[in-house]
């Protein structure tokens, strides 16, 4: 993949209904704020991740630049959707001019699709024995390349350079709150149009997957608008209280059936906090019914407690910054220059 230039990035989320930036500058160790911005999307565009039409996904994109508040060119694009596919895996430890050739060939066995048909990546996240022997643990991101050419279409149409594509929960791991990095904490991400979780034992990625409960379901069931879903599911009561409900335990029972995945596996650890963000932390009354139901503490937790000198223009700094933690993630993904 592309080289960042360091120094200046911008982290960008498409999602339903709505594109998020964040433009920052700096260092990876200290990163800064410029600024943090959205736009809307016509909602037939976008659908779980996919983009289903470019030219209006760029035009909103192109707006948004326009608009003067994003101005750095360069950005660093997160996506997360079926077309991506993420898999764990443990290779003998060999020397590194093996290394790539080991996780092809790995990846082959693992992946449902020809290498051919994806842009692969892979990430070395901790060392371990197999039947005695050394061994790397490896996480392996592949994306297939007729979805990713949609994307790329849409930033053509913008005039914006992709500088580097990261999976959306893999950003995740960059905000995570000082306390977390070194521990096994659950990062899960409501979003309008596609909710993902993310397991980090220590900082490493050890479960990544998709979940189709999402706010543009909870908007259904409550028959408003997406933009209203928040305040919506706060002051609803009779049949939409009990919708708003129903989401809720649809929402718990399949966070539940991951973590508990996760927690059967052989090498698992005890998962010690859930962290809240995307659109949906914000909801009323959801993290205490998660903390409740799963018997674990859940915070919602501000993605930019690692920035420094906060620009006045970031005036969303504070619990509505859970929005932008993809976006954030992404950002400093681009401060890091490779």
């Amino acid at each position: 993949m592309a080289k960042v230039t360091a120094g200046r990035s911008v982290g960008l989320e498409i999602d339903y209904g709505t594109v998020r930036a964040v433009e920052a500058a700096g260092t990876p160790s200290a990163p800064r704020i410029i600024v943090m911005a959205s736009n809307t999307l016509p909602e037939e565009s976008v659908d779980e991740g996919m983009i289903l039409n470019s030219q209006q996904v760029g035009q909103a994109l192109r707006d948004l630049w326009n608009a003067g508040q994003v101005k750095y060119r360069k950005v660093v694009l997160g996506v997360s959707n079926q077309g991506v596919l993420v898999r764990h895996t443990v290779i003998p430890k060999v020397n590194k001019d093996k290394l790539n050739n080991v996780i092809r060939f790995q990846a082959q066995e693992l992946l449902p699709v020809a290498l051919d048909s994806v842009v692969m990546d892979y990430m070395i996240t901790g060392e371990t024995t197999a039947e005695d022997n050394p061994a790397y643990e490896v996480l392996i991101v592949a994306a297939r390349r007729e979805m990713l050419s949609a994307f790329l279409e849409a930033l053509d149409y913008a005039n914006l350079e992709v500088a580097d594509i990261d999976v959306s929960t893999l950003a995740l791991m960059r905000v995570l709150p000082e306390t977390a990095v070194n521990r096994t904490v659950a990062v899960i991400n409501i979003a309008n149009g596609l909710s993902n979780i993310m397991i980090y034992d220590r900082g490493r990625p050890r479960l990544a997957r998709l979940v189709s409960i999402k706010l543009k379901s909870l908007a259904d069931k409550l028959a408003v608008n997406l933009s209203s879903v928040l305040e919506a599911a706060d002051t609803s009561s009779g049949e939409k209280r009990r919708a708003y409900n129903e989401w809720l335990n649809e929402l718990i029972t399949e966070v539940g059936s991951s973590l508990s995945y996760y927690q059967n596996q052989e090498s698992s650890t005890n998962l010690e906090a859930i962290i809240l963000n995307g659109r949906g932390a914000l909801l009323g009354g959801l993290a205490g019914r998660l903390e409740e139901a799963l018997g674990i503490p859940v915070r919602i937790t501000n993605p930019f407690a690692g920035y420094i000198n906060v620009s006045k223009k970031a005036d969303k700094v504070g619990l509505e910054a859970v929005k932008y933690a993809i976006s954030a993630g992404l950002a400093q993904r681009g401060l890091e220059g490779s």
